[in-house]
């Protein structure tokens, strides 16, 4: 008696869904779905080895090559369907094996799962969130702890790539950089500063640069961080928007002395605030917000020193902090105005910053480094893949080559 293919099985459970005779069916349509690509595979795979043996089953004659069929064995196609069984035909007494091109194609998973898992995992789910999550989408036991785990680990190899990346094809106009603070040891507490950098193209594109490990913000942490970029092919840009940190206010001194640089004015008007009484604080918020939001650089400055003169002998400390940065703290003013509400802070690297530590909480204690580096490298680009650019016209454009013709004529002393 002649076995039947395994297709042919296949065959009848999808016209049996398509008649509503199917048993145990919870939901029609995907089990359509997935019952339909589960036939398709196993036809192509019973013809892969038809092909092969130059024969088809129970065809006698002439043999093109020397092999007899020896049933089936199982295995498994994992999709965003669910888990695809499959039986793939057994040959033996051939002078090579036989492997199905298609099962090599796909591997044990598609590529569609992967990204659905990295996805997950990127978004907030733990390894154990992933795996329940999957499970009561497409069925228990889908996805082991090891399967998660090896499947997000590709974030390490996707990381490496992108941060040994050529950069001299992006044209920086404006360069946000701003550190934050993770546990990225097991073992310890201690958290470590991690660095990051962000840039508005010349094209009004906003994209991720950099990331990196940088020891508590210093100068030499950022001078490396820096100059990793520029080794790669950074432009110069034209100007620098930060938090005012010591390390790295000296850090881009050094390596882009002639760029404008924008002090983060929330970072500023926080150290102003705290050197002031309580009850004085909303007063000088508003009277310092006047000065950052002046009509122009002229009159930011004009105001500025009449407020540090009329309250520097009562709040000289407050005063000191102001005078210290006035400039910096204004400098986006003489940009143009359409770029002003977007360059004056770095609250969107700070808001992008706040995602990768609301992600890591998820994990409280990394293996490596290189993993806690490689999951804030994930989210960090899929947050920035939905931000905003800036509008480029070519008056705007005309107006940003004046400013940096003008970086070519600075003096080192107007730089320091």
């Amino acid at each position: 008696m002649k076995r039947v293919a395994p297709s042919v099985g296949m065959k009848e459970e999808v016209d049996g869904i398509l008649r509503g005779t199917a048993v145990g069916a919870v939901d029609p349509m995907k089990g359509f779905v997935r019952s339909l690509a589960r036939y398709i595979l196993q036809v192509h795979i019973e013809e892969e080895a038809t092909e092969f043996l130059g024969r088809g089953r129970y065809e006698r004659g002439q043999r093109h090559r020397a092999g007899l069929r020896n049933g089936y064995e199982g295995t498994g196609l994992q999709t965003e369907a669910g888990l695809i069984d499959l039986r793939v035909p057994q040959l033996r007494e051939t002078e090579e094996s036989f492997r199905s091109p298609l099962l090599r194609r796909l591997g044990k998973r598609s590529e569609d799962l992967e990204d659905l898992v990295r996805g997950m995992y990127v978004r907030g789910l733990s390894t154990l969130d992933v795996q329940d999550l999957y499970g009561d989408t497409f069925g228990e036991g889908r996805l082991s702890k090891s399967t998660v785990s090896r499947i997000t680990s590709r974030l390490n190899a996707d990381f490496e790539v992108w941060k040994k990346r050529d950069l001299s094809d992006l044209k920086v106009v404006y360069l946000f950089l701003d550190g934050q603070y993770h546990a990225v040891r097991q073992g310890t507490e201690e958290k470590e500063g991690v660095l990051s950098a962000f840039a508005l193209l010349e094209s009004g594109e906003a994209v991720l640069l950099h990331l990196e490990l940088g020891e508590g913000e210093s100068f030499d942490a950022w001078l490396a961080f820096l100059q990793d970029m520029t080794a790669r092919g950074l432009s110069d840009p034209l100007m620098v928007i930060f938090d005012g940190a010591p390390g790295l206010k000296k850090a881009i001194r050094r390596v882009w002395p002639k760029a404008f640089r924008q002090r983060c004015q929330v970072h500023k008007m926080r150290n102003i605030l705290a050197k002031l009484p309580k009850g004085m604080q909303g007063r000088m918020k508003k009277l310092v917000h006047q000065v950052f939001r002046a009509p122009s650089y002229e009159a930011a400055l004009k105001r500025g020193r009449a407020l540090i003169a009329r309250f520097k002998d009562r709040y000289s400390t407050a005063m000191e902090c102001l005078e210290k940065d006035l400039e910096e703290c204004v400098t986006y003013l003489r940009f143009p105005n359409e770029h002003h509400v977007r360059i004056r802070t770095t609250n969107r690297l700070e808001r992008l910053n706040g995602e990768g530590r609301r992600r890591t909480k998820v994990i409280p204690r990394f293996p490596t480094e290189r993993s806690c580096l490689s999951l804030l490298y994930a989210t960090l680009i899929t947050a920035s893949a939905k931000w905003r650019g800036v509008v480029m016209t070519p008056a705007i454009l005309r107006k940003l080559d004046r400013l940096s013709a003008e970086t070519s004529t600075r003096t080192e002393e107007m730089a320091a």
